[in-house]
Formats: structure tokens, sequence, C-alpha cells
């Protein structure tokens, strides 16, 4: 008998659900709640199903709650990259971009592709990605807020100060908790020290990688710089396009934090350096120089955490 799968459609309200089980293919919907949640394994239960394979798009936190319920209570958890599920759906000549339409998408990739399971982040890197991120939105805040006071009439000017002056306190305040939790952490702060000892990563990038990355959770550097999208993409086709780019299938966060670190690096990581000259030498273009740096980086990093020692210049990479 075959896998039974779920497919869930996540929105920030609602959770439109397909089940494919012998033969069958049921639909419903859920409030995304946790009352609506309960309600959704007690329809699974109803129909005598203790364990499915649960499918659902990466889409941030509105899917959160929904996979962290199935996972605890014994299903199969798969949370998939939303590029994969439309080019599914474009393989497969779907016309139809409803709610319910693409729950049965995801639930026959789901079934077809048989993807790999998800695993909820452990609360202490849960809680330093919550923090990190809060950081983030700030500081895009505080930007938009400089740019604001350059335009601003000299009677909002004040009222535009003040809301500078409060966000900057709050970022501050911020990054503190940041830092008290991965100090109150061993095993965080131990992985902080290492990640700080390679030349262009610091403070601030160690702890968005460690809040975005449970390292020892991937195979190998070569899988997680798939997962943070900075692995090298061909575009070939005749004689008239031959070019090659990072992929960017992955965590946009860490590409962005991992970039003026990776500009850094080619200058002064005794690894990268070279690296970077060679790949000049050759004529790549500075931004291709800039994201095979960074993708060298990811492996570096990726190294001291899984030796759990720190930069070395001679010491090589871990792959």
């Amino acid at each position: 008998m075959s896998e039974t799968v779920l497919g869930i459609d996540v929105a920030k309200k609602k959770l439109d659900v397909c089940l494919m089980m012998d033969g069958k293919v049921l639909a419903k919907k859920f409030d995304n709640d946790t009352k609506g949640i309960k309600l959704l394994q007690g329809w699974l239960r109803s129909l005598k199903i203790e364990r499915a394979h649960v499918c659902l798009e990466a889409t941030g936190t509105y899917g959160e709650m929904v996979a962290e319920f199935m996972y605890e209570h014994g299903h199969r958890v798969s949370v998939v990259n939303p590029s994969r599920i439309e080019a599914f759906a474009r393989s497969d000549l779907k016309r139809n971009k409803t709610d319910t339409a693409d729950a049965r998408t995801i639930a026959q990739f789901c079934r077809e592709k048989d993807p790999d399971d998800w695993h909820p982040l452990p609360p202490e890197i849960k809680q330093l990605q919550a923090l990190s991120r809060r950081v983030d939105v700030l500081e895009k805040m505080l930007a938009a807020e400089h740019n604001r006071l350059g335009t601003a009439p000299r009677s909002v000017a004040p009222s535009v100060k003040r809301v500078i002056t409060d966000l900057k306190k709050e970022i501050d305040q911020i990054q503190r908790l940041i830092k008290d939790h991965i100090d109150n952490n061993p095993d965080l702060r131990q992985q902080s020290e290492l990640l700080q000892t390679i030349p262009g990563i610091g403070e601030k990038t160690a702890s968005l990688l460690l809040g975005e990355i449970e390292f020892r959770s991937f195979s190998s550097a070569r899988a997680l710089a798939a997962h943070v999208g900075v692995t090298p993409r061909r575009y070939q086709s005749g004689t008239s396009l031959n070019r090659t780019r990072l992929s960017k299938i992955g965590n946009g966060r860490i590409r962005k934090a991992l970039y003026f670190p990776a500009i850094v690096a080619v200058r002064c990581n005794q690894v990268i350096s070279p690296f970077a000259r060679r790949l000049r030498e050759n004529g790549k273009t500075p931004m291709q120089v800039v994201g095979a740096a960074m993708r060298k980086l990811i492996h570096i990093a990726y190294g001291v955490i899984k030796n759990n020692r720190p930069f070395t210049p001679n010491a090589g990479l871990t792959a």
C-alpha cells in the first residue's frame, strides 16, 4: 500500500489540505491557528490515519505552527522550497491556480518526489533566529526613516528623528539580548567563537549564521552551500549562451549576510584571497569572484564547526 500523503497549502489565516490515501483524494479547509490544526489532526484520526507524509511549502512563519504540530504528533513532515512545487506544476501543465488546486499539487509532488524529511530547529537556535530576524526588520525600518529624513518637511523632521533614536535603542537592546543568549548557551558560544576565527566573519555575521543554520544537520559542505544558494548554476545553449551564476535557490537571508564578509575575505582571508586572485587571472568578473568567495566562506564555516577546530589556513576544507 502506498504511503498516505497530505499536501497543505498555507495561508495566513487558513490551511487548504489535500489527502491522498488508498486511491482516494480528499480535500478540506482548516483555520491556521491552534484550534484549526487540532481539528486537522482530529480529522486524520477519524480516518484511522496515525502517520502521514505531510508536505508544505516553506512560507516563512505562517507554516511553522502546523509543521511543528504535525512533527510532534508522529507524522513525517517535509517543508519544500516553493520553487520546486512551482516547477513541478509547470512540468505537469497545471492550468488552475487556486488554494485547493495548490494543495493537490503539493500532495502529488510529495507522492512522486518523496522530499527529504524536515525537523524543527532546536529551541536555542529558534530563539536566536527570531532575535536576529527582528534586528533585520528594525534595520530596514531604520534605513527607511533615514531616507525619509532627507526629504521630510521641517514640521515632520523632529518626529522622524525621534523614531530614528527609538529604533537605534531597540536595535541595541536586541543585539544585547542576542549576545546574552549566545553567551548563556555553551554550544552556541563555542560555535560563535569558532566562526569568528575565520577572517571575514565577525560577531554579527556569526550570530546570524547560527540563527539560520543548524550546521551539524548537513551531511557535507556542498549540501550546506546548496541550502544557502551559493552553488554555481551554469546557463548554456548552443554557441550564444554560456555563463555561470549563483543558483540563488536557497536561504536569501544567509546570502545577504555573506556578501560583505566575502568582500572582506577576498582581501584578508589567507585561503580565499589567493583563490580570488586565481579567479580574476582566469577572467572571472568581480561579482563572480565575490560569489565564489561566498561559497568558499560557507565551506570553511562548515569545516570549523564540524571539526570543532578554529580556522587555520593550511588545514584544508571539509567538503
